[in-house]
């Protein structure tokens, strides 16, 4: 909910400031909501990045990023190959937040017009149309959901990635560039997923720790992972 009142505060203060005059329900209104959403969900990722356990955990997303790559690819999970990869991913939920900002916008500047409008003054049609907007945001978020995983599988290479551009550059402030103690905790989650997956019809063995990357990598049954 702060997401959307705040951003539909911001557009009043503007409106007032400016003395634009906007309705509510107008594209121009909803276009500076959706301006001043971004700018606050940008600005909020920016904010908590400065904090060193965050930006720590920014680290480990990082790695997540170039470990998933490395096996898309088909390559070795080992640090060296997904030293070299980048630490931003298509399917990334930084990007999918980034476009359900960018999706809501586009529908409620096009479908803001036609909600109907009660009786009243400013201030009832500013909260009913915050209210009437709450319902859309599920299905804004599942329409995007779809959106997003058509770019990830379509629009990775060519000029089509631009479509992927705003997500990427956000993503610059969600990952930072992990060191390879980081890659090996990501590549060690990765293996041990894999290898959980084709054991499910196995009896797990008692005792699954290793002392370090080197001992897991070296095990028969992860190392097939």
């Amino acid at each position: 909910m702060v997401f959307i009142a705040l951003p539909q505060g911001a557009a009043e203060g503007v409106s007032r400031l400016f003395k634009l005059d906007l309705e509510v329900t107008s594209p121009a209104y909803q276009a500076i909501t959706g301006v001043a959403k971004l700018a606050i969900v940008v600005g909020y990722m920016l904010l908590i990045r400065r904090i060193p356990e965050v930006r720590r955990v920014f680290q480990y997303h990082g790695a997540e990023h170039k470990t998933i790559t490395t096996y898309e690819a088909g390559e070795d999970l080992v640090v060296e190959n997904a030293r070299t990869k980048t630490t931003a991913h298509p399917r990334c939920g930084t990007t999918f937040l980034v476009m359900v900002v960018l999706v809501s916008v586009l529908f409620f500047v096009a479908a803001g017009s036609v909600f109907p409008r009660l009786p009243g003054g400013r201030v009832v049609a500013w909260v009913s149309f915050f209210v009437m907007k709450l319902p859309f945001m599920l299905p804004i978020a599942a329409v995007t959901y779809e959106i997003q995983r058509v770019f990830a599988r379509y629009c990775t290479t060519g000029p089509l990635r631009a479509l992927l551009w705003p997500g990427f550059l956000v993503q610059r402030i969600t990952t930072a560039e992990p060191d390879d103690a980081q890659l090996e905790v990501a590549l060690a989650s990765l293996r041990a997923t894999l290898w959980r997956e084709a054991s499910l019809s196995a009896p797990e063995p008692a005792d699954r720790t290793f002392a370090g990357y080197g001992e897991l990598v070296a095990d028969p049954g992860y190392a097939r992972a």
